[in-house]
């Protein structure tokens, strides 16, 4: 070998024993920054955002020599909480296209086939992501649109599942399981909870005593009951209080009770003046009590 190229082969080999001695402690620490410990750092910038860079260093340092001691809080502190995974889906297919003939008879051929396309094009989103909500919500109304009346109810159903504190898909099967199933009190049991969830949508409170009014006889007495109560819970709300002391009113007169009824719209109309419809239906009723 050359003497020359052996001689800095040496004396490289010499500069760098020296640095390393010089500097191990340097190095050993810029070694040592891990994943989990730069996750730390960001960490710690996200905890106090005017942290200086010398006192994130500080306190990076600190959780670092935590992290050696006690191994497991660092654990704790970078490991991603695990997805829970969600319930399993068991009812009927949702690509499922099933027509009923009277149900679909005012739609053209062509609407029919948009119709199922659609109802594909949601079904492979949910197959996978069975948590879409909306998604699930739109199979729904789909399958309702063609008389597939179960088919809907699954979809609802299992969006009830999975998001237990949505109002909408409660008050979808309210309205399915009265209207088309006739199955009073399961629409009764999910309407309560679509109001709970969403205590100030009025359409809710109306539908459940028409529930109560027209079909569910044994508790024919609550449809008066469910639009008081939707008042108390929503004194403060102007729109909903209006309408649902119109929908109050509205029950007296099918009712006959035409003193109630007119009551009620005063009220109404003492929120809004100058509502000519409201005025005039007062008069008419004011006609039937003295003729």
């Amino acid at each position: 070998m050359d003497f020359r190229k052996y001689l800095i082969i040496i004396i490289s080999v010499t500069v760098l024993l020296v640095t390393v001695l010089l500097f191990r402690g340097k190095i050993v620490s810029s070694l040592s920054f891990n994943l989990g410990e730069k996750d730390l750092f960001e960490l710690e910038k996200k905890d106090n955002s005017a942290t200086t860079t010398s006192e994130q260093e500080s306190s990076l340092n600190e959780k670092v020599q935590v992290k050696k001691e006690k191994d497991t809080k660092l654990v704790v502190l970078t490991e991603p909480a695990s997805k829970k995974a969600p319930p399993l889906y068991t009812g009927r297919d949702p690509a499922e296209f099933r027509p009923v003939p009277e149900e679909v008879r005012v739609f053209t051929e062509e609407q029919i086939k948009q119709l199922n396309a659609t109802i594909q094009t949601h079904a492979r989103v949910v197959k996978s992501d069975s948590t879409y909500f909306n998604g699930w919500i739109q199979i729904g109304i789909l399958k309702k649109m063609i008389g597939d009346f179960e088919g809907a109810r699954d979809a609802w159903e299992y969006v009830s599942l999975i998001q237990p504190g949505n109002s909408l898909s409660y008050a979808n099967l309210g309205e399915l399981y009265w209207r088309y199933l006739h199955d009073y009190p399961n629409s009764e049991k999910n309407l309560l909870i679509s109001i709970k969830n969403k205590p100030d949508d009025f359409q809710t409170y109306v539908t459940l005593s028409e529930l109560y009014y027209y079909s569910y006889q044994e508790k024919y007495d609550l449809a008066e009951k469910v639009l008081l109560d939707g008042i108390t819970s929503n004194l403060d709300n102007f729109s909903v209080k209006v309408n649902l002391t119109k929908a109050l009113a509205a029950l007296y007169r099918r009712r006959q009770e035409f003193s109630k009824a007119v009551t009620e719209l005063e009220k109404v109309l003492a929120m809004e003046p100058e509502n000519a419809e409201v005025a005039s239906a007062i008069e008419a009723l004011q006609k039937k009590i003295n003729p």
